[in-house]
């Protein structure tokens, strides 16, 4: 069924009234000059009706990405309409509104907003995926009396959106264009979301694993981006960002692969900026790091345990968000790791512990004892067998990678009645026939998050999603869903496993045990430095 609104700045807007909620789809909110270029505000849509009932095209990204994502959940949904993707076309969003009692939108309800940032390693992904859509969400927080508006955003990824080179910067094109799209689109929310209703003061950001990092960078702006923060599944610590020779030398192998080597550096730009769309993710070969640059803006230094857990700035890496952002979540999944093993980890078979083990033992030369303790606690020999040294691996990923950095994070915020810091844990395992069935894996708390996986859950398995929405929600709406962290006690919100009768807990000690994890990863910090931690596991991923 459609509707027909009137936006008091963006004119008439036909969209579509699902599950008590209207969605205005496709809604362009910047554009660009070329595919390299920066995000300019779209500030009308000119006259005549916008037809917002389907969704805009996505940026550049492998086509057919959806099935992978689907893979690391373990179930599909069915797919809605979406046009081919566009390099230049591709700075949508799409907003979801609460209907009210008279099935109409109410412009002066001042509702509070999500903002929901997609992951996908910031090479795929979209504000289109079905499990993302926020309509079962929205219309849950009208039904608690807590309405709320939800938006996803799509911004541009791998080649176009975080490619850069001296020669391209000296063109005058930034670094960092995804993550200049995603400021672009919370500009366009605060300026234009009060005519649906919404609030602009009242901004919560929302990312998972990519997504996650995204919202976690924003915390390094002086400008106030959002009011709340809610990362999930991945932080600016998962991580670091690529040094400019890492970033030179990336930019290097695109210009060989599309055979631009040999050109002087105008026709290099020329050709980039012009050459086909599928050339941009189908030549580009595998394992080129198209990821953030320290660029001074979006990304002004590289972070460390040692910046994030502390409560001082520091000047190679202050976070000014912490002065500004009235409150921060963090969750992890038990073993937010395991797309890591689809992202590399499989292939250092056979052998992999072999290789662990002097991978860990280089890294840590010069702590010999950490080293001992950590093959050891995780139970790593050279024997053991390759399919149960991935697991283990992954276990102790999960804990560096995710674990102890949503830690960090909480002991470096203010804590304050005006800064309040959320932490919770998400143990409910996959319960779909797959490698990962029963583990609490990446991207499956979001699919529990949105609702949009409920048909296929079994009633504690609801139970557990419900609950998990509903903290949501009140986060949303500027409650305390639970009590938050205070002092060294890391207090935090527990979901699942319902497989052993648990749906959600709050644990007010916060001990690793009752949270359903391990101390190991904290004892190896404190024996050899979180960082130093960190990156003995990212030398081996990298294969070093």
């Amino acid at each position: 069924m459609t509707t027909t609104f009137k936006h008091a700045d963006l004119g008439e807007l036909k969209g579509n009234v699902v599950d008590g909620t209207a969605q205005f789809l496709g809604l362009k909110y910047a554009s660009l000059e070329n595919r390299f270029a920066a995000p300019q505000l779209v500030t009308t849509y000119g006259s005549g009706a916008v037809d917002a009932s389907k969704y805009g095209p996505p940026p550049v990204s492998p086509v057919g990405a959806i099935k992978r994502e689907f893979g690391f959940i373990q179930h599909e949904l069915p797919l809605p309409e979406v046009p081919t993707h566009s390099d230049t076309e591709g700075l949508n969003l799409n907003i979801t509104v609460p209907l009210g009692r008279d099935g109409g939108i109410n412009a002066n309800s001042k509702l509070p907003v999500y903002v929901f940032i997609h992951g996908g390693g910031f090479a795929v992904g979209s504000s289109w995926y079905p499990h993302y859509n926020p309509a079962a969400l929205v219309k849950l927080s009208a039904e608690k009396g807590r309405p709320m508006i939800g938006i996803t955003i799509n911004y541009r990824l791998g080649v176009t959106g975080f490619m850069t080179s001296e020669e391209l910067r000296k063109a005058g094109y930034k670094a960092n264009n995804g993550f200049h799209d995603q400021r672009a689109a919370l500009q366009w929310v605060k300026k234009f979301i009060g005519g649906f209703g919404g609030n602009a003061d009242e901004i919560t950001t929302v990312g998972e694993s990519a997504g996650g990092m995204s919202v976690t960078m924003f915390l390094l702006s002086r400008e106030p981006l959002m009011k709340r923060c809610l990362s999930t599944g991945g932080a600016v610590l998962l991580f670091k960002p690529i040094p400019e020779f890492v970033a030179e030398s990336a930019y290097q192998k695109v210009v060989e692969a599309f055979g631009l080597a040999d050109k002087t550096p105008e026709e290099r730009i020329k050709a980039l900026v012009s050459m086909p769309v599928d050339d941009l993710w189908q030549k580009v070969p595998l394992g080129t790091p198209l990821l953030p640059s320290i660029d001074g803006e979006t990304v002004p230094g590289e972070p460390s345990f040692l910046t994030v857990s502390s409560k001082e700035d520091h000047p190679d890496f202050s976070i000014p968000g912490r002065k500004w952002c009235a409150a921060l979540m963090i969750g992890e999944s038990k073993l937010d790791a395991n797309i890591l093993a689809y992202m590399g980890i499989d292939g250092r078979n056979p052998g992999i512990a072999s290789k662990f083990i002097e991978s860990i033992t280089t890294t840590l030369a010069e702590h010999p004892e950490a080293a001992k303790y950590l093959l050891s606690s995780y139970d790593i020999t050279p024997s053991t067998p390759d399919d149960e040294a991935i697991l283990t691996i992954l276990r102790f990923a999960t804990e560096i990678s995710f674990y102890a950095p949503a830690r960090a994070f909480a002991q470096g915020w203010p804590q304050t009645k005006e800064h309040k810091f959320f932490l919770y844990h998400f143990n409910e395992g996959i319960p779909w026939e797959g490698r990962f069935k029963g583990e609490a894996g990446h991207i499956l708390d979001v699919a529990y998050l949105f609702q949009n996986y409920n048909e296929h859950l079994s009633d504690d398995q609801k139970a557990v999603s419900r609950a998990y929405a509903e903290d949501f929600i009140e986060f949303v709406n500027g409650n305390d869903p639970w009590p938050p962290v205070e002092g060294g006690k890391m207090g935090a919100r527990v979901y699942g496993p319902s497989s052993e009768g648990v749906t959600a807990k709050y644990v007010a000690s916060g001990n690793p045990e009752e949270v359903g994890r391990r101390e190991h990863v904290l004892k190896l910090g404190e024996m050899a430095g979180f960082d130093n931690i960190l990156q003995a596991f990212q030398n081996f991923f990298q294969g070093r």
